[in-house]
């Protein structure tokens, strides 16, 4: 009787032009750097197949020559936004169209007086999604900050927090932000402190701070840079208020790498609008 006194009030309700606004479900995410020119694409684009299912995945050190592969390693239903700056190693957002429209897409080289190429590296690739169902819109932001050059990587921080300061709809970036998080002192490097500034942006702080980066240069088997992280994922305006929930995917033998796979490990990001 109850069922059946709630389902002629929905009816009701239906009636007089009421309806049930769209259920919104969880948007998940994958970052992943792949070692463009020290990983084989055909071994990762296996791998991706085994980590299908993410809506948004966002992909630093991409060889142009594979983009296509790593496309169709992800499905079916799924568009690529590729990025065009950093020679052989490009940056691309993969998405599932069926659930998400691409409004627009830009890489970005600078925001206002903050330069975040200055043409030998990687320009942040921003892709502006909107939920097909709830029409839901966010802007994610995939990245590949300079690694040897310090003043290059501290100045995009610093532009991706303004331009983040600057947008009214939620922000996400994700990707290896070379900002050596070190877990022993709980600090990284001044550009980790500097888009942290102000608290634009947020840190989706793992749920277990576990080292996303093998490095071994002296090839004494050992990882130089042990307990400590290079990749991360930020959220920015109504974003914060998703819930945000990061893990990184620790993959069976995935460290040490070799020369067919990747030594970085991806990272998940599950917000709740």
């Amino acid at each position: 009787m109850r069922l059946q006194i709630l389902m002629a009030a929905v009816l009701s309700l239906a009636s007089l032009g009421y309806a049930a606004e769209p259920a919104t479900k969880q948007i998940s995410f994958l970052a992943w750097n792949l070692e463009s020119g020290g990983s084989d694409p055909v071994v990762i684009a296996e791998q991706l197949t085994k980590l299908r299912g993410y809506d948004v995945y966002a992909f630093s050190e991409v060889d142009p020559a594979a983009m296509g592969k790593y496309k169709l390693a992800c499905g079916e239903d799924y568009e690529a936004v590729d990025g065009a700056s950093g020679k052989d190693d490009r940056l691309q957002i993969v998405f599932n169209s069926k659930r998400f429209e691409l409004i627009r897409k830009a890489e970005m080289n600078r925001f206002e007086d903050h330069v975040l190429n200055s043409g030998n590296l990687r320009s942040p690739l921003m892709a502006h999604l909107r939920e097909r169902e709830t029409k839901k819109d966010f802007l994610v932001v995939a990245n590949h900050l300079a690694r040897g050059n310090e003043k290059a990587r501290n100045e995009q921080a610093i532009g991706l927090r303004e331009w983040a300061r600057a947008q009214s709809l939620p922000c996400i970036t994700l990707g290896d932000f070379n900002m050596d998080y070190d877990f022993r002192t709980a600090k990284g490097n001044q550009s980790f402190v500097e888009i942290l500034r102000d608290n634009i942006w947020s840190w989706a702080k793992p749920v277990e701070l576990i080292d996303t980066n093998w490095d071994d240069r002296d090839g004494d088997g050992k990882d130089n840079y042990p307990d400590s992280m290079l990749d991360f994922a930020f959220v920015a305006g109504p974003a914060k208020d998703w819930k945000p929930v990061c893990k990184v995917i620790v993959r069976d033998k995935d460290f040490p790498d070799d020369k067919t796979t990747s030594d970085h490990r991806p990272i998940e990001l599950r917000l709740s609008p």
